[in-house]
């Protein structure tokens, strides 16, 4: 009789052949696995670099339904240098013709008013006057527009009883610049303006826009001022620069994602080299045994 219990020495090497084969197939796949995920998560980081995070662009998240008073509403007087639009009108208009004339003069004479889109007006010169006719010199500065109209329309009933006057500001400028979608400079037609609707006729912010420090350059009474503001916090309505002055300028600074994210970035910059070196390691890991 054959003894079972004796294993046939050739059965037992073919089989020791076989499981050696499978493990190292397997452990090739386990090193092929680990080379491609290691290749996804290089190029995941890298990917990464330009993104912007969901809570840098949101605004006013924790703004509920609520009634506040405004408090900040801006007074604006007239300081050295603006631009006024002063209009009389007379039942009789040979009357106020003068002041007509007057106006286009100025306004033709001054090349820059004109670069800024403002073809006629009466600018308010270094002393704080401008010059109107039969009125001769009169005191600007300091004052509101609604104030000085008051007192011109009371002294030119001496001249002209029926005639009426309207007092305007018409270089009411601000300029945008930085991460808006138009920057540019913006001539306001009304005495009114907060760095939101700024914001808006510039067409927003970019994805980019550092919306938690917007700064705000402002030059009045011979001083400037740096001021900045977060738009993401509702305690910017009650700050006293959430309304605009004229000249103002609005500067939004760009996040750290977007030197990633434009062109000449990290990854175009050193692709040449992060590349190859990725298809190096990963060929390594996935042909080592």
């Amino acid at each position: 009789m054959r003894d079972s219990s004796k294993v046939n020495p050739v059965y037992t090497s073919t089989m020791r052949k076989i499981m050696i084969a499978i493990k190292k197939k397997l452990s090739h796949m386990k090193r092929k696995q680990t080379s491609l995920l290691f290749a996804a998560f290089v190029l995941l980081l890298m990917s990464s670099c330009g993104s912007v995070k969901y809570p840098e662009m949101l605004m006013f998240e924790t703004v509920q339904t609520e009634l506040a008073v405004i408090d900040s509403l801006p007074l604006l007087t007239i300081q050295p240098d603006d631009i006024l639009s002063i209009t009389v009108t007379d039942e009789k208009p040979e009357n106020v013709l003068a002041f007509q004339i007057g106006r286009e003069a100025q306004g033709q004479g001054a090349a820059g008013e004109n670069a800024l889109g403002v073809l006629d007006g009466y600018r308010v010169n270094e002393k704080g006057k401008i010059f109107l006719p039969y009125l001769g010199e009169v005191d600007a500065v300091g004052k509101t527009v609604t104030a000085l109209r008051e007192e011109l329309q009371e002294d030119l009933l001496r001249f002209f009883p029926k005639a009426t006057i309207q007092v305007r500001f018409m270089n009411f400028r601000v300029t945008l610049l930085g991460e808006v979608n138009r920057p540019n400079a913006y001539i306001i037609p009304n005495e009114r303006l907060t760095v939101l609707e700024a914001l808006g006729m510039a067409g927003d912010f970019t994805p980019y826009a550092k919306r938690n420090e917007v700064l705000i350059i402002r030059e009045r009474n011979e001083v400037r001022e740096f001021i900045r503001l977060n738009t993401q916090d509702k305690a910017l309505f009650t700050s006293p620069y959430f309304y605009l002055q004229p000249n103002d300028i609005v500067y939004v600074a760009p996040l750290k994602a977007k030197q990633y994210a434009t062109q000449g970035d990290f990854v175009s910059r050193y692709s040449g080299i992060l590349f190859p070196l990725v298809t190096l390691i990963t060929f390594f890991l996935g042909t080592r045994t």
